[in-house]
């Protein structure tokens, strides 16, 4: 594993402000932000063409939001876990 920069702790950061502002990161929302505020270089269109995140700024969002956060991959949104989302898990239906 390769040691996170601070530019990815910093686009961590703003995805963390604004999951904490809505309780709630949709990803095309944060990828549309990150592309503007800190360049394409953070960000990859995946196979079905939608925006993705590097995984270094991914890694470190995680580092920075707590277990009761988790992705979902229905929503593509990062969301509050639920009582009916597995415990030991942070990515869920």
């Amino acid at each position: 594993m390769t040691a996170s920069t601070d530019e990815e702790k910093a686009v961590a950061l703003s995805m963390l402000e604004q999951y904490q502002r809505y309780s709630r990161l949709v990803q095309s929302t944060a990828a549309h932000g990150i592309r503007k505020n800190f360049g394409d270089h953070r960000v990859y269109r995946n196979r079905q063409r939608n925006w993705g995140i590097n995984k270094g700024v991914l890694e470190e969002f995680r580092k920075l939001t707590p277990n009761d956060v988790v992705w979902s991959r229905s929503s593509q949104t990062w969301r509050q876990r639920r009582d009916s989302d597995p415990p030991d898990k942070r990515m869920v239906r």
